[in-house]
Order: structure tokens, then sequence, then C-alpha cells
């Protein structure tokens, strides 16, 4: 996945690069820092461009359909090993309804996968999902 953006902010060698969110996206709303409508979206990489100049930043498409994977199945599995835990759970709770106990459960698996996602992202995607600079083209000032 290629996408051009401008650099719109420097701290030392860390770049902040704005760019237009690409039809790719679908309607997620899921960018970092979202505005209503979503259309830019910034990351921070490590570079040499000035702030103004066009870079070519680049996501290998293998790890973006991984990443999607894993953003989706980790929290599918929590859901249904909650599910299945209020199955058998549903028995020792005489007093609630069995359907209620897995739907509480399925929701405790959910959240709990999502908190192990977010756990395990720093130290999971380090370095192997980063997008890198391709290209940068320096605008004259």
């Amino acid at each position: 996945m290629l996408n051009k953006g401008v650099v719109t902010d420097r701290n030392g060698k860390v770049m902040t690069v704005t760019f237009e969110r690409p039809e790719a996206c679908g309607d997620c709303h899921n960018c970092p820092r979202g505005s209503e409508s979503c259309k830019k979206h910034e990351i921070l990489l490590q570079g040499d461009a000035r702030i103004g100049d066009m870079v070519e930043v680049e996501l290998d498409d293998s790890h973006v359909i991984m990443a999607s994977m894993v953003a989706y199945l980790i929290p599918l599995a929590g859901f249904l090993i909650g599910l299945a835990a209020g199955y058998f759970a549903a028995p020792h709770f005489e007093q609630m309804n069995p359907e209620l106990v897995m739907a509480i459960a399925a929701l405790i698996g959910t959240v709990l996968a999502y908190l192990f996602m977010r756990i395990i992202d720093p130290h999971f995607s380090k370095g192997r999902w980063e997008p890198r600079i391709v290209s940068i083209e320096h605008v004259e000032s």
C-alpha cells in the first residue's frame, strides 16, 4: 500500500505526515485523532524530510492484511470463548436466564480480547508493521 503525504511537523528525526485517507479505508472512521469526516490521517515517521515536503509512504500489503485479520479474529475468538464459557457456566447461575449469562460472558470475552490486543500491540507490531518512507520530494522554499 503506497500513499503520498505532506510533512506537517518535525520533532528531531520524527516527522508527522498528513495525507488524504485512501478509498481503501472505507467508512471505518477509525483514524487516529479522526475528525468527523475522517479525511486526514496523521502518522509519525522517522526520516530526513522538511516541513512541507511531499513523501511517499509504503506499508507492505501482506502486513495490512495480517493486521486486519488480527484486528477482527482476536475479538471474535474472545467473543466465542466467552460465549462457550457462558454456556457451560449457565447451569451454575440458576437464578439467571441462561441466555443472559451467555451474553454477559461473551461481552466479557470480547472486552478481554480487546485488552489483550492493546497489551500485545506495541510488542507485536514494533518495526514489522510500521510504514516506511520510499521517496521524498523536496519543496523549494
